[in-house]
C-alpha cells in the first residue's frame, strides 16, 4: 500500500482481534480500519464484491468534507462520528485519534445502538494502539527533511566542486 511505516506484527494482531470482536458483537457485514488519507490498513468480515480499497478512499474524503463542515459551524475538533443509512446496508464511521478511521458496514436489520456501543469500545481500544504510532509518525518529517537536505548537499557538492 505504500505506507511509510509497517505496523509491527503484534500490533496488527491486536487490531485484527479488536475488529473481529466488533464484527462479531455487532453482527456487521464487515469492518475496516484505514488511515485518514484513505489507505486501507485492515478489513475483517465479508466484503464480497465491494472494492474496499476504493471505499476506504471515499470514506476518507467523506470524513474530510464533514470535518470542514464542522469547522464552518464552529466545531473546533470536527465530527467524531458519521452515519449513513441505506436501503439494505448502513455505514457507521468513527475517527480514531487524528490519523485513523474505523468503518462498520452493517445490515439495516442491525440496531444502530448496538453498533454505536461496540464501535465506541473498539475506538477506545484502537486509540490506545494508535497513539504510539501517531507520535512516531509525527517525528518522521523532520528526519526525512534532514536526510533530504543532506542528500541534496552531497549532490550539489559533486556538481559544484568547491
Amino acid at each position: 500500500m505504500g505506507n511509510t511505516f509497517e505496523l509491527p506484527v503484534q500490533q496488527v494482531q491486536q487490531i485484527q482481534k479488536i475488529l473481529d470482536e466488533l464484527l462479531d458483537k455487532t453482527k456487521s457485514t464487515y469492518v475496516f480500519l484505514a488511515d485518514i488519507s484513505g489507505q486501507l490498513i485492515q478489513v475483517r468480515g465479508r466484503a464480497g464484491v465491494t472494492d474496499v480499497v476504493a471505499l476506504a478512499a471515499l470514506t476518507a474524503s467523506n470524513m474530510a468534507a464533514t470535518t470542514e463542515m464542522a469547522h464552518r459551524i464552529g466545531e473546533k475538533a470536527g465530527f467524531r462520528l458519521l452515519f449513513h443509512e441505506g436501503e439494505h446496508e448502513n455505514i457507521y464511521l468513527s475517527h480514531i485519534g487524528t490519523s485513523f478511521m474505523l468503518a462498520v458496514v452493517f445490515s439495516t436489520n442491525v440496531q444502530i445502538g448496538l453498533v454505536r456501543l461496540f464501535s465506541k469500545r473498539a475506538v477506545d481500544e484502537l486509540t490506545k494502539l494508535t497513539t504510539e504510532y501517531e507520535s512516531a509518525v509525527s517525528s518522521v518529517p523532520s528526519i526525512m527533511e534532514a536526510d533530504f537536505r543532506s542528500a541534496i548537499d552531497q549532490e550539489l557538492d559533486k556538481l559544484l566542486p568547491g
